[in-house]
């Protein structure tokens, strides 16, 4: 008498646990990139309009995807 394997009776459980972690990772990061952006953004209109300095200054990573260089 023989049983299913364990691979059998989760692996299709397994490897969609899998894709959707890594889809909701995919999301995460694109949502990081949109708020350092939105920041970066927001720093330059501050720059702008009080015509100085404004502090905190965005990262160099939060500029670089402001204008696509990474």
């Amino acid at each position: 008498m023989s049983s299913k394997s364990r691979e059998v009776i989760w692996g299709g459980r397994i490897m969609g646990a899998d894709v959707h972690a890594k889809a909701a990772r995919e999301i995460a990061q694109k949502a990081i990139r949109e708020a350092d952006r939105a920041e970066a953004d927001a720093w330059s209109v501050r720059m702008v309009g009080y015509g100085g300095p404004a502090q905190p200054s965005p990262t160099i990573a939060q500029c670089q995807w402001q204008t696509g260089l990474a």
